[in-house]
């Protein structure tokens, strides 16, 4: 019985995640041949649907490197168990410090584009989702 509850869950949970992701992580470093600096080689370690949520509250501003940007704290849901959208990977995959970016959103396009760095994990025993917190960075 809580096997079918949860089943039914997160089916309900993959509907609401309209939205596509990809996240990646830095997996090592090249030497651009052009440039001769050394670059990050970054793996796809999930691409596919997801559902952002903004929580309530303002975000605050921060001055990095002479750029400000708008940061807030987002979570970011991705299917616990197999989505056929699911293109590359899994979400059991995605870990603290990768990077994301919102590749659609039919509900909001304004979002497509942003970028996100995963703050920490989910660990729940009945997940209908992987919430992962996220930090979110747009320009001002």
């Amino acid at each position: 019985m809580a096997d079918d509850v949860l089943s039914a869950g997160r089916a309900l949970a993959q509907a609401l995640m309209e939205a596509t992701v990809r996240i990646r992580r830095v997996t090592g470093t090249q030497r651009n041949q052009e440039t001769g600096q050394v670059d990050d080689v970054w793996t796809t370690v999930y691409e596919g649907p997801a559902r952002v949520r903004f929580p309530g509250g303002q975000p605050r501003d921060v001055d990095a490197g002479g750029q400000r940007f708008a940061e807030s704290s987002p979570t970011v849901s991705l299917p616990v168990d197999a989505d056929e959208r699911i293109t590359v990977g899994s979400s059991a995959d995605v870990k603290f410090d990768d990077e994301g970016e919102v590749l659609t959103n039919p509900h909001d396009p304004a979002r497509v584009g942003n970028t996100f760095r995963v703050a920490g994990p989910h660990d729940q025993t009945h997940s209908t989702a992987r919430r992962l917190p996220v930090e979110v960075f747009t320009h001002g």
